[in-house]
């Protein structure tokens, strides 16, 4: 039960045993809120006191004047979506008032307190939001108990709540068993183990709630308890009931089953009818007390019934809520009665439950055969607990309405929705066994294509290591019927993207290019899946088609994001940074957490190349942060290998060598192509900036595992090659980079190309001017000022050295103002020092603004200078509105202003550009 604050109680409960040293460290914890959020985890076995340790905590925190916030995980097979979190915050509902208004709409979306869909991201914002609310009215106090036992979609929301809970005075506490699920285990709170009372302890306790038996009986009981208090208060009930001799000594069983053990003799002397109550109570879930008597009326139960379970003390009434006084209670019921009993118990059920889906739920508990009315109603639950954003019990209610579907092919879609349902909770493990059963029961070409691309999108999102081209092939040689092309060319584009993404032999692609160019459609997609097949330099004629399937693509983004590859293939990055921009806009507008990162990591790498590394920070951040929340392995591997190479550019070693740490421990032992070449990459580039260059050159050659960028890299080869008298080995790889940046016409390209070459002709003693100047010239072309910038400091170097110093400080001047305003200072510091041995007056030049705003400071600083409210920021940037507050906070002071209005002309100042 959820209750606001209220006066102490008169009179106060005995002190816990035990336990003084505990109370007082959390109520020190307690003590010392004042701004931020704490979070403590309170672990122990079954019985050794975590309820009756929170009871004391809560209870002080009543007589301080604390909000109180409480839910209990319930063990339980009901799967409805956000029953714990819902008993959190229904008390802070009120405040929804002040959340963004998606943030707003999803939360309640959740609680079914609103008609708009919800996504998981969003109602974690919202209830983020909602627990800051409360914690800014005074401090709060949140107690979890039995988190092992969360309903997932619950245990989703409150890890992210958790994780965040930094930006108010609130107290979170957790209680889970040692071994349990871990809710909380990822989260930054400490853990407060309690261990058994010691024997004086126990004996104390014994004498205080069992001083009517004998000394040798209390002794007794303190040896088969074992210090736990739960089992020295049950052992001392069984001994009273039934005798010492059912306190029968089996050392070799857990204390859990000997628990068990003694609450089966309390249910031994129960009426049968009362027994019966219990039952339903336990099938019951998140029933209320109404509809657990009037499923025992359809038992012809009565209130006899409930009042022996009352005076018995196994059941608890509080308002309209009936609990079992412990959670063994349901899982002893559950296992020691027949199916028939559980069968007519779930029928009664679903006949009385209000809530839609715990009754569609029951009715399917309650039969022993397939009906397709019942799968029907099971999918329809599903459809709506999905659009509430609660993933994991939508699922499981897909899976169910699959077993209950009489159709095999029924059957068979109802197994790929629950597998892709899966995939976007990110319940990684679940989704390849549903995947495979619903592909040896499907014929429908519509179904069989949904497998597919649920399970190309997990292999290359996930980390699965699957390898899904063959069965693409042979599945697309199946299809028949009017619509087998539009399907076919789906199968082929997908088979495309899986050899692209885990760079496959040559052959793999020819066979499916040669699919494709057989297979007549007018489907975009065939053009996208040959432009991401096309071999480099090969197929020109693709390119000038990319960007007329950009508005045929607006109504499927997943579609948008491939062509943004292939665009990126074909070296058009005008339409690879469009197409990441409209994919993430559409996958956000959409709720797909997962494809949105997957958006927001491409567009880092447009971002990167352009030299805008403070907003490849930000969108790599962002994408990191959503492929964490939603398990996606590979996706988390590639923007934590971005987050490396942009640390790695402006100098920040530390962070580029955790990026990198970090990212080699996602990808273990199936590293993914594009993480690794980024990870050689950034590598490359610390050991360029302290002159290690045969080191550097390793890494650079080891970019090759990815080919698009092994074409971007090879400047920086070359560079390193040359500086480490190894020119004769990149000179294969300008080559082949000349003949792709001809073929598409690519001033990128054709700069880094320039680049090379004059470096090489540095090297053989013959003049490299006429190459430095197309380098030059084309890089004005590429919108990529950092590489322009770094191809001036090179040309500047190279003269100078020629003792054309006014020609050296001009290039020198042009790449340090590049330079310095993007914060890269390795290259300020090579930059400045080439100006003074060229003769130019030392200049002090500050680290810019951009380099001291950390990077969703930065977000939020030029969000809110294009005029958004701080709410608007929030849902654009996935933040709750006030972290949104407390980062412009601690960027006023860093751009050296005081005001809102004074945003926009401190970033220009400071050479921040606008977003994209």
């Amino acid at each position: 039960m959820v209750t606001s604050p209220v006066s102490p109680a008169p009179t106060p409960s005995p002190p816990l045993l035990g336990r003084a040293a505990e109370l007082t460290a959390i109520l020190g914890l307690l003590d010392g809120l004042r701004t931020e959020g704490r979070g403590l985890v309170i672990e122990g076995e079954t019985g050794v006191g975590k309820t009756a340790l929170v009871e004391a905590v809560v209870e002080e925190a009543r007589r301080r004047g604390h909000r109180i916030l409480r839910c209990t995980g319930l063990r339980s097979s009901s799967t409805i979506g956000y029953t714990a979190l819902h008993e959190l915050l229904h008390p802070i509902l009120p405040f929804a008032k002040a959340l963004p208004p998606r943030h707003r709409s999803a939360i309640l979306g959740a609680f079914g307190l609103d008609d708009a869909e919800a996504e998981f991201p969003l109602v974690a914002l919202g209830a983020l939001g909602l627990v800051e609310e409360a914690a800014a009215q005074g401090p709060v106090l949140i107690a979890v108990e039995d988190a092992d036992w969360l309903d997932d979609s619950s245990a989703q929301v409150l890890g992210f709540v958790g994780a965040q809970l930094s930006a108010g005075p609130a107290l979170a506490l957790a209680t889970r068993r040692p071994g349990g699920r871990r809710v909380v285990g990822a989260l930054p709170w400490e853990t407060l183990t309690l261990n058994p009372l010691t024997d004086d302890e126990a004996r104390l306790l014994l004498e205080r709630i069992a001083a009517d038996l004998p000394a040798g009986v209390r002794d007794r009981i303190r040896e088969e308890a074992a210090g736990n208090p739960l089992a020295l208060n049950e052992f001392a009930t069984a001994v009273r009931r039934f005798g010492i001799d059912q306190l029968s000594r089996q050392p070799w069983l857990p204390l859990t089953d000997r628990l068990e053990k003694a609450l089966l003799h309390q249910l031994e002397a129960l009426p049968a009818g009362a027994r019966q109550l219990l039952l339903v109570a336990a099938a019951a879930g998140t029933a209320t007390l109404l509809e657990v008597m009037a499923a025992g009326a359809l038992l012809g139960l009565d209130l006899d019934d409930l009042d022996r379970l009352e005076t018995s003390d196994l059941v608890v009434i509080s308002g309209p809520q009936l609990r079992l006084r412990h959670p063994s209670l349901r899982s002893v019921m559950m296992e020691t009665s027949s199916t028939v009993e559980r069968l007519r118990v779930h029928r009664a059920l679903g006949q009385v439950t209000t809530d839609p889906f715990a009754a569609a739920w029951h009715r399917s508990n309650a039969t022993l055969e397939r009906n397709e009315k019942i799968a029907a109603g099971l999918e329809a639950a599903a459809q709506q607990t999905r659009s509430r954003g609660a993933l994991p019990e939508a699922k499981s209610l897909y899976h169910r309405a699959a077993l209950h579907s009489p159709s095999t092919d029924d059957r068979a879609r109802r197994l790929a929705q629950a597998a892709e349902t899966a995939r976007s909770a990110g319940l990684i493990a679940e989704v390849e066994p549903l995947l495979d059963e619903a592909e040896s029961l499907a014929t429908e070409a519509a179904t069989l294509v949904e497998i597919a691309v649920t399970r190309t999108s997990i292999g290359l999102t996930a980390g699965v290591a699957r390898n899904a081209g063959d069965d693409l092939l042979a599945l697309g040689r199946r299809l028949t019927g009017p619509s087998a092309p539009e399907q076919k060319v789906r199968l082929l584009w997908l088979a495309a993207l899986n050899a692209r993404g885990r760079a496959l032999p040559r052959q793999d692609w020819q066979h499916i290019e040669a699919e494709l160019r057989a297979t007549m459609t007018t489907s975009p997609l065939k053009p996208v899946a040959l432009a991401l097949l096309a071999p480099l330099g090969e197929h020109a004629e693709l390119r000038a088609e990319l960007p007329g399937l950009v508005p045929r693509l607006l109504d499927f983004p997943l579609g948008m994001m491939t062509l943004a590859i292939a665009a990126e293939s074909l070296q058009d990055l005008e339409t690879a940074v469009t197409c990441w921009g409209l994919s993430h806009e559409l996958f956000r507008a959409q709720g797909k957490a997962v494809d949105e990162s997957q958006a927001l990591r491409g567009r880092a790498t447009l971002l990167l190349l352009r030299g805008r590394i403070q907003e490849a920070v930000q969108d790599a951040t962002h994408a990191l942060r959503l492929a964490e929340d939603t398990g996606m392995l590979s996706i988390t591997a590639m923007a934590t290998s971005s987050l490396a190479r942009a640390h790695a550019l402006i100098g920040d070693a530390p962070a580029a060598g955790a990026a990198v740490q970090r990212c080699v421990e996602v990808m273990g032992i199936r590293p993914v192509a594009l993480a690794s070449a980024d990870v050689r990459w950034a590598k490359g580039l610390l050991a360029l900036h302290t002159g290690q260059h045969r080191d550097a050159l390793i890494e650079f050659m080891h970019v090759s595992v990815h080919p698009t960028r092994a074409l971007w890299v090879v400047a920086d080869a070359t560079e390193a090659a040359v500086r480490a008298q190894r020119a004769e080995l990149v000179r294969g790889s300008v080559a082949r980079a000349e003949t792709v940046a001809r073929a598409y016409s690519s001033s990128h390209l054709n700069m880094l190309v320039q680049r090379s070459q004059a470096l090489l002709a540095v090297h053989d003693g013959t003049d490299p001017d006429p190459h430095f100047t197309a380098a030059v010239e084309s890089g004005q072309l590429s919108q990529s000022p950092l590489e322009l910038a770094r191809t001036r400091l090179l040309y500047g170097e190279w003269l100078r050295r020629e003792r054309r110093d006014t020609q050296a400080r001009r290039e020198l001047s042009d790449a340090l103002a590049v330079f310095t305003e993007i914060g890269a200072i390795p290259f300020v510091v090579r930059a400045t020092a080439e100006l003074q041995a060229a003769g130019q007056a030392r200049a002090e030049s500050d680290l810019p603004v951009s380099v001291r705003l950390t990077p969703q400071e930065l977000q939020v600083a030029r969000l809110a200078a294009e005029g958004m409210s701080n709410k608007e920021i929030a849902d654009r940037a996935h933040l709750s509105h006030r972290t949104v507050g407390a980062h412009l906070y601690r960027a006023f002071p860093k751009l050296g202003i005081t005001r809102r209005t004074q945003l926009r002309d401190a970033l220009a100042r400071a050479g921040c550009h606008g977003t994209w």
